[in-house]
């Protein structure tokens, strides 16, 4: 069952906006350890998935020449990103060579300027002359296909071969020479590999370790992709070279193709599919090397926590045992688990009254004549023996001296002064002395209802 062409479409750009995300994700810690390798890969990398999501979404079911301007900036971009891939991963290849190779721990601020110029000539001016060369083979402006936007168009010519095509291969088989002699170079001199990676306090023996699965898999990757790319542009026609007037002809000109009609052609599905998916690839190779290490997953801790403070939310701190909010947490291997405090506050009681239940009474109900219920006196020895008054739960009984009397035995009794009688005391209707209208009930001390 083939998926649907406006479903392909919404997986092409959700995986291009989540390349784009993922590879800029390491780029302040490659900043900050100045790895111009790495800072160039997701540069390239980064720019390219983005362009690559927005031209599917703006050209999703549509092929009109909406931003011109926007087309030829990302064709060309799109030139020196295939050829820029290659070139980071020589930059990578090529400072891990000199790190394992050097003689001596220590570098001069010259040498570190003249070996950034080298890498930023390799890992930017490369890209860029084949963006300026592109106009020697381009056939006319750019073409647009639904589904996928502006894409660049150049006729199967020698030209293309040489200026083009055929570029990642040397530059793919100069970044696996540079590879095999660091290989060499690391197994020479195991022992004297830490103090090598010492000399570089923004490098550590993980990173460097990282940094060479990268450039190997981009090494075995590179020629056989670059072999496959060259075999397929050469099974198209080839289009007889006559003159840059003949090739330049109606160079404005911008073709635009429905899905319909450019998906008829398998050799054009197979050239955008693999072009695009590559990029995505790339992306998402380059999270799973630096993106996951151990370093990164602790920024994101420090992140996720930076974040939890800020919106009140209570986090764990596995370092220093401590969670967000100051309190000391404690628990097993598996987990740790925080001990609430409860601190119990102490309410006066409140005086219980009758008054407004009489007040709210709504039949006549009679009542026998009230007992007068006096409160015996409080005694604290009393007290301790019955539950405590303020109703709480929990009993704490006197400490009792070794000859068997207790201190309390020795306090004088405390008496309070008899509760005031109440200001508003309605008349009960049995306490009239009027004869009553009504024969009176049999049972003592009960109410009969009117």
């Amino acid at each position: 069952m083939s998926v649907p062409w406006p479903v392909q479409v919404d997986i092409i750009a959700a995986f291009s906006l989540l390349g784009f995300i993922l590879v800029c994700v390491p780029l302040y810690w490659h900043l900050e350890a100045w790895n111009v390798g790495c800072v160039l890969y997701i540069f390239w990398i980064g720019t390219q998935c983005l362009f690559q999501f927005i031209n599917t979404v703006v050209w999703r079911d549509n092929a009109i020449n909406w931003a011109p301007v926007w087309c030829d900036i990302t064709t060309h971009f799109s030139i020196g990103t295939s050829i820029a891939v290659c070139c980071a991963s020589l930059v990578i290849n090529r400072r891990l060579y000199h790190i394992a190779s050097i003689s001596s721990v220590s570098m001069t601020q010259s040498d570190k300027r003249r070996n950034m110029i080298i890498d930023l000539a390799i890992g930017m001016g490369i890209p860029v002359l084949s963006m300026v060369l592109y106009f020697f083979y381009q056939g006319h402006r750019f073409d647009i296909l639904e589904g996928v936007g502006c894409m660049e168009e150049y006729p199967n010519t020698y030209l293309a071969y040489f200026l083009y095509v055929v570029w990642p291969i040397p530059i793919g088989l100069i970044s696996g020479t540079y590879c095999v002699l660091t290989l060499r170079s690391f197994f020479r001199r195991r022992r004297d590999f830490s103090a090598l990676v010492a000399s570089n306090a923004n490098l550590t023996f993980h990173r460097y370790f990282r940094l060479m699965g990268l450039a190997a898999v981009e090494v075995c990757l590179t020629v056989p992709l670059g072999t496959y790319n060259l075999v397929m542009y050469s099974k198209t026609p080839m289009y007889p070279w006559t003159g840059f007037a003949n090739l330049h002809y109606w160079f404005s000109r911008v073709d635009q193709e429905s899905a319909v009609s450019w998906r008829q052609d398998p050799g054009t599905v197979a050239a955008v599919n693999f072009k695009r998916w590559t990029v995505i690839g790339c992306a998402i190779l380059f999270f799973l090397f630096f993106g996951l290490a151990e370093e990164a997953r602790k920024h994101y801790r420090l992140a996720l926590s930076s974040v939890a403070k800020k919106v009140g939310l209570t986090t764990f701190d596995r370092s220093t045992g401590f969670t967000s909010s100051g309190m000391k947490s404690v628990g097993s291997s598996f987990g740790r688990v925080t001990i609430p405090t409860f601190v119990q506050r102490h309410t006066a009681a409140r005086r219980r009254s009758m008054d407004s239940f009489s007040d709210r009474l709504s039949t006549n109900i009679s009542i026998s004549d009230a007992i007068a219920d006096e409160k015996a006196a409080y005694s604290p020895i009393e007290s301790s023996s019955g539950a405590s008054s303020n109703g709480s739960s929990t009993f704490l009984g006197s400490p009792v001296s070794e000859k068997g009397i207790s201190p309390l035995d020795t306090l004088p009794p405390v008496s309070f002064p008899p509760a005031p009688k109440r200001v508003y005391d309605p008349e009960s209707p049995t306490r009239r002395e009027s004869v009553p209208d009504v024969p009176a009930s049999v049972r003592p001390n009960s109410a009969d209802m009117v």
